[in-house]
């Protein structure tokens, strides 16, 4: 008989019982729900390698479609001129010495040789050139939209041009500058009879010029090289010569630079600003102002074009700095290359004697400069993807520079100057071919 009080010894009882057994029975139920969780994960890993393999060719197809794209993207233009077998070349048009085209359809001049010169690098055959006359106001557009391939229409590199959107230059292939040509002539008796300058222009084609391995000559370049002002005096001195003269000028920087000069200068002028070249040139025939303003290429080739040439100065002074240069699409590099490269070939072919009468006889130079250049030696077209005898086919079918400046500029009485050969103290000057 126990002697624990009743109440007390159901306690313990109850103790005894629930202890040593509830403990047990916890654990195993713990244990189950463990390695129900442990074997759903390792389940759950064993799935893993499906989703792996599935990812395997979504990873590498990511290159495999790059690649195709690449492959597929829009051709450069040096492809496409190749597809089509000629270049399309902006020009002016108008510009005897630079690009002309008379009432033959022949074109001729400067900026038009540059354009064959491309076309006889690129495609083997300088007469493959489609020109298309283009307004100032229409030539950024033009290149920027495709229409042409390159524009090769007197235009000056400036610095808010270099950086406009999708615009990009090659070398200068004339250096020029703004000036002004004023009227010394006595005015006809009757000036609406005058003949447009345009009506009795001679062809530029049929003036004689001389002969392509011929240099500039050197006296008449000591005679008619003058030099500008060399200071604000004595710019304003020889500005005073036009005060209070109606002066004709395209709209744009030509009559900005105008109008900026007389204005520092304190000389009143009266500047009458017309919306393209044509006008201005009209405005001048018709006396409509008694002097023009452009760069003085094109006043050099207008005055040509005069009933009475004598009858028209062009100032000794500069206005600005004009380097007219090729503008290209700004988002083709191997293109600008290309036009830079062939620019280069004919300012280096001058340099080492080069021209398009005695190119034969270099063909098996062992002057290993010479042989490079030719292609001879070493393929640098292939570079840029051009034949290895590109520069050759500039020289037989264009010339070197001196034999386009000969052809299209001497004929205009325009000195070289600035335009010779940094050896001759000019600024022509080719990067390396090498």
């Amino acid at each position: 008989m126990s002697l624990m009080p009743k109440h007390l010894s159901k306690t313990a009882a109850s103790l005894k019982r629930n202890h040593p057994s509830a403990s047990p029975k916890v654990s195993l139920r713990q244990w189950c729900f463990f390695a129900s969780l442990t074997i759903s994960l390792l389940s759950g890993c064993q799935d893993k390698p499906t989703p792996i393999s599935t990812a395997t060719p979504t990873v590498t197809a990511t290159p495999k479609v790059s690649a195709s794209n690449k492959d597929k993207s829009p051709e450069g233009i040096l492809e496409r001129v190749k597809a089509r077998g000629k270049l399309i070349c902006g020009v002016n048009g108008k510009l005897p010495g630079f690009s002309y085209v008379d009432d033959k359809g022949v074109w001729s001049g400067l900026d038009v040789d540059y354009c064959k010169a491309i076309a006889a690098a690129v495609l083997g055959d300088a007469r493959a050139v489609e020109f298309k006359p283009l307004l100032a106001k229409d030539r950024f557009t033009a290149i920027q939209s495709g229409d042409v391939d390159v524009l090769m229409r007197n235009t000056s590199r400036t610095l808010t041009r270099d950086v406009t959107d999708n615009i990009s230059f090659a070398p200068t292939t004339f250096f020029d500058g703004q000036g002004i040509m004023l009227r010394i002539g006595s005015k006809p008796t009757s000036a609406g009879s005058s003949p447009s300058p345009t009506a009795v222009s001679p062809s530029p084609t049929t003036t004689a010029s001389p002969s392509p391995t011929s240099s500039p000559n050197t006296d008449k370049d000591s005679k008619t090289d003058k030099q500008t002002p060399k200071n604000g005096e004595d710019l304003t001195i020889a500005l005073k010569e036009l005060t209070d003269k109606k002066i004709c000028v395209e709209t744009g920087i030509n009559a900005s630079n105008l109008e900026s000069t007389f204005k520092e200068a304190n000389v009143a002028i009266v500047p009458i600003i017309l919306s393209d070249l044509d006008g201005v040139l009209n405005a001048y025939t018709k006396w409509e102002c008694e002097a023009v303003s452009s760069e003085k290429s094109q006043l050099a080739a207008w005055r040509s074009k005069l009933p009475r040439p004598a009858d028209h100065k062009i100032l000794d002074l500069s206005l600005s700095r004009e380097p007219l240069s090729p503008a290209l699409v700004g988002n083709d590099d191997r293109w600008r290359d290309v036009v830079t490269w062939v620019i280069y070939a004919t300012f280096y072919a001058e340099e080492l004697g080069i021209n398009m009468d005695n190119y034969t006889i270099f063909k098996d130079t062992k002057n290993p400069e010479v042989a490079r250049f030719l292609g001879t030696s070493d393929s640098l077209g292939i570079e840029l993807g051009l034949a290895p005898d590109w520069t050759t086919q500039i020289l037989k079918q264009v010339g070197n520079y001196s034999d386009i400046y000969n052809r299209n500029l001497a004929p205009l009485d325009i000195p070289r100057g600035l335009n010779r050969t940094w050896k001759q103290g000019g600024l022509l000057y080719s990067m390396p071919f090498r």
